[in-house]
């Protein structure tokens, strides 16, 4: 049975992803505030506090080191205008949106490396391009797409695939937390659909690699 670490697994993708993992057969090592009503291995983990994450690294080590997959899908949104940017605000979105993904395969990276496994780092098509008043979630999305490209070239000449998976705009919570407004998402893209996709992706081939992909709603 193959394992993977995935966080942000309480709410939205990461949900998704968690439950489309378990049907194919994944145990999943779940990783969030809160515990989601899956069948999953959980440990709580609070992805702004270092603590926490240096002990979800150790239960990890000591748990379950023959891991297949990181996938880095816990994220948080911020909608302000320039002059309203709140510092509070965007050290919590880079701890969550950058610092987490960052920190989470450093200290896996040994276990990465030998296991051959795969890191999903889930950004989004605001890691592409500009938005009014998303200065600073943008700036966290374009800063993970980074990361994605370095680890890409860190971990060159190994089997360890390294894929970014950046959608665009699907039916979430996101926006609401952020703002507080309910938004009218009839439009926006299924996120089972997305997971299905990135399961897929994930049981290709290893001997091919999606090293980025952008999707959008038609």
């Amino acid at each position: 049975m193959k394992i993977a670490i995935v966080t942000g697994v309480s709410d939205g993708l990461g949900l998704k992803i968690s439950e489309k993992l378990l049907k194919n057969d994944w145990k999943v090592i779940g990783l969030s505030r809160t515990k989601p009503n899956l069948d999953i291995e959980y440990i709580k983990t609070d992805l702004t506090k270092e603590n926490d994450i240096n002990n979800a690294i150790n239960e990890i080590k000591e748990k379950y080191p023959l891991f297949h997959c990181l996938i880095n899908c816990a994220g948080v949104m911020s909608v302000q205008e320039l002059k309203d940017l709140d510092y509070s605000e965007i050290d919590s979105l880079f701890k969550v949106n950058v610092l987490a993904p960052i920190k989470l395969t450093s200290g896996l990276i040994e276990n990465i490396k030998a296991n051959e496994s795969d890191i999903v780092n889930v950004g989004s098509t605001v890691g592409f391009k500009a938005y009014e008043d998303q200065c600073a979630y943008g700036s966290s999305k374009w800063a993970l797409r980074g990361v994605t490209e370095n680890l890409q070239l860190e971990l060159k000449g190994t089997k360890c695939r390294v894929i970014g998976f950046n959608p665009g705009g699907f039916k979430s919570r996101i926006f609401e937390k952020a703002t507080g407004i309910k938004p009218n998402l009839d439009a926006y893209m299924d996120p089972e659909q997305l997971a299905n996709l990135l399961v897929y992706i994930l049981e290709m081939p290893k001997t091919l690699e999606v090293s980025q992909i952008i999707i959008n709603r038609k």
